[in-house]
């Protein structure tokens, strides 16, 4: 389930981990909303798709 918030979502799927560290990683499709969220919070300004998605894996990565 999918919450959302004025700033951004809430993410309830779970988590996988990362297969050398053991380590939690956010659902690519989280991350991918995450992005998209910010390239609208940020007028829809093509040309930053990689600074967005690195910044949601980021925000998402602290939330596990």
């Amino acid at each position: 389930m999918v919450k959302l918030s004025s700033d951004k979502m809430k993410i309830t799927r779970a988590p996988k981990r990362d297969a050398q560290s053991g380590r939690r990683l956010p659902a690519e499709a989280d991350i991918r909303a995450r992005a998209y969220q910010l390239f609208l919070a940020r007028g829809a300004e093509p040309g930053r798709e990689l600074e967005d998605w690195l910044e949601a894996e980021r925000e998402l990565q602290r939330e596990i």
